[in-house]
């Protein structure tokens, strides 16, 4: 039989293997109950991944637990789902805004001397400036 392809899996510590364990089990009764692909399409996973979730042979993201605790009423002991900060981005009203200083004002051109310019990727440039503040 020729060797296996792809990536090689990394090793699992004793913590993930806990709830891969107790999402099988909670997974496997959905599975059950609704049918695997029911089941996969509700948590908006394929039903490959599923069936590696059941078989504890890959652990689901926070965002795949997430859609059961919030579809199914699953709870699992070692994920609290309260703790996590919100997954997108906030918005205008909830994000500060960054005003201009007082101090910024008083800078002028010729107060601004650029030291080094270093390209660091394709589409960036690293700038090292001396400013000199009015005292």
């Amino acid at each position: 039989m020729p060797a296996k392809r792809g990536r090689k899996a990394r090793a699992r510590t004793t913590a993930e293997k806990l709830l891969m364990a107790e999402v099988s089990e909670k997974f496997t009764a959905q599975k059950r109950a609704k049918g695997t692909k029911e089941a996969a399409k509700e948590l908006r996973v394929s039903p490959a991944s599923f069936y590696n979730y059941v078989n504890q042979d890959d652990l689901p993201s926070f965002e795949v637990l997430k859609r059961a605790h919030d579809k199914w009423g699953l709870n699992f002991k070692h994920v609290d789902f309260g703790s996590r900060a919100p997954v997108s981005a906030p918005t205008e009203e909830e994000s500060p805004r960054q005003y201009l200083l007082p101090f910024l004002e008083s800078v002028r051109q010729n107060d601004i001397e650029v030291l080094r310019t270093k390209p660091v990727k394709p589409d960036m440039l690293e700038v090292t400036v001396r400013i000199k503040f009015a005292g």
